[in-house]
């Protein structure tokens, strides 16, 4: 059991935000099925700040909705610091992972981190992700509705494995595609939500032990490549993510251990895995519910314009963003929106229902990429897909960069329309996916100009 759920407090209501009476298995149930739907009742109910009783949590999860409380549990590094909050996902990642690392670990390593993902080296990415997108679109367009989330988990994990890991020869990159998929997939995740007792490895068929083996396959063979780059004659004239986090150094010339690079691999497998994914599904799926605006995406693309892109991704990751929200912890009894917080409570700034909020978006649940094309007015914090402050997300650069790819290359060759109603969240550890996987059908366009 990790520091932080130790020292978690015990539920008292009266030391907490207000909360639903309901047992914890039926909050956590309905919050993994209905995650929108749920919290949007629960801000009905309480307001802007509230608790939720859910697993693993042995109190509850002190969530902020609007932008105020949204901007102090993602700024206030005093009162609400990270890296204990995310000790749950140690698990997955490892506890050296940026996700997981207190402030100053974690200042250090984003620094060593960052070079990689600066908009000049992602540009040298850009052909790369491309010939990617143009190789797995075939599939994407066969005839038939289809979902899209498993064919752009395809996608991103090849991303992953060229442009972080830097893998080329064919046999290695599916030995790794194979361990990853296993590993990482969302439905590999669920143990965590399990009341601490379950989640122990009792054997190869549980779920405690299939997910430890999987976690083991995945490590040992990233480990593997880490030792092997490290003694690579070549390595200094890569420019994957791996090659130069091996080649970085701090202020003090100090670099990180090969056990401290494996950490912060699988913290950025995790990370631009499925949140890129889940994003290119609700951002096709919104498209094909919304034919006006995606006709004039399209003419605006063709015209050779990236305005109503940029647009549209980002109206696409205020409905529906990719992560359900950013953790914090307490240091201490504090409050946050006129209500008590104990300290070392579970606090989060829940970004589906701050970009929901009627009062920072009008219309909030309509689909209006027009918002987003004036000047950048926005109350700040009231748009926050990617987090805020100094643990936003580091690859949000890569991201966008999949994202517009995939929407460049598919809207030159089909229409995306619809292929049943439109799809509501579902909670996959802390992704919004879409609960049927974001089905579309893709109607072939004619040729319209010649390839770029």
């Amino acid at each position: 059991m990790s520091d932080a759920f130790t020292r978690e407090p015990p539920w008292n209501p009266r030391l907490f935000p207000p909360a639903y009476r309901t047992p914890r298995a039926v909050q956590t149930a309905r919050n993994l099925l209905d995650p929108q739907g749920y919290g949007h009742s629960l801000r009905r109910r309480f307001g802007p700040v509230f608790s939720l009783r859910m697993f693993p949590y042995r109190s509850a999860l002190v969530c902020a909705t609007d932008a105020a409380t949204n901007r102090e549990v993602l700024t206030d590094h005093e009162r609400f610091p990270g890296g204990d909050a995310s000790a749950g996902l140690a698990a997955v990642v490892g506890a050296g992972s940026l996700i997981c690392t207190p402030p100053p670990v974690h200042l250090r390593h984003r620094k060593l981190l960052l070079p990689p993902f600066h908009g000049r080296q992602v540009t040298r990415w850009t052909e790369g992700v491309r010939e990617l997108v143009r190789a797995e679109l075939p599939d994407l367009l066969a005839d038939g509705p289809k979902p899209v989330r498993p064919w752009a988990q395809r996608l991103t994990l090849d991303v992953i494995l060229r442009v972080v890991l830097g893998l080329t020869d064919p046999a290695r990159t599916a030995e790794f595609r194979q361990a990853l998929n296993a590993f990482v997939g969302m439905g590999n995740f669920p143990v965590l939500f399990l009341p601490r007792p379950l989640r122990r490895d009792f054997g190869p068929f549980s779920p405690g032990g299939r997910f430890h083996r999987r976690r083991a396959a995945a490590r040992d063979l990233i480990l593997e490549e880490i030792v092997a780059r490290r003694a690579a004659p070549d390595r200094a004239e890569r420019d994957d993510v791996l090659s130069m986090l091996l080649d970085a150094r701090d202020e003090h010339g100090v670099g990180l251990s090969d056990e401290q690079v494996l950490d912060e691999l699988m913290g950025l497998v995790l990370a631009g895995h499925e949140t890129t994914a889940a994003s290119i599904a609700w951002t096709l799926h919104l498209l094909a519910h919304h034919p006006t605006v995606r006709d004039d995406l399209i003419a605006d693309l063709d015209a050779g314009s990236d305005r109503l892109l940029k647009a549209v991704i980002k109206e696409s990751g205020r409905l529906r963003p990719a992560v359900y929200g950013s953790l914090r912890t307490a240091a201490y009894d504090t409050e946050l929106g006129g209500h008590p917080v104990p300290g070392h409570a579970f606090v989060a700034a829940l970004f589906p229902l701050t970009h929901h909020d009627p009062e920072l978006w009008p219309k909030p649940d309509a689909f209006r990429p027009e918002r987003h094309l004036g000047a950048d007015d926005a109350v700040p914090y009231s748009l926050t897909p990617f987090g805020g402050g100094v643990r936003r997300c580091i690859g949000v650069s890569l991201a966008q960069l999949e994202v517009e790819t995939v929407l460049r290359e598919t809207l030159a060759a089909a229409v995306p329309e619809e292929a049943g109603p439109p799809e509501s969240t579902r909670l996959m550890a802390v992704i919004l996916v879409p609960t049927r996987g974001g089905r579309v059908r893709l109607r072939r366009r004619r040729p319209h100009r010649a390839d770029r």
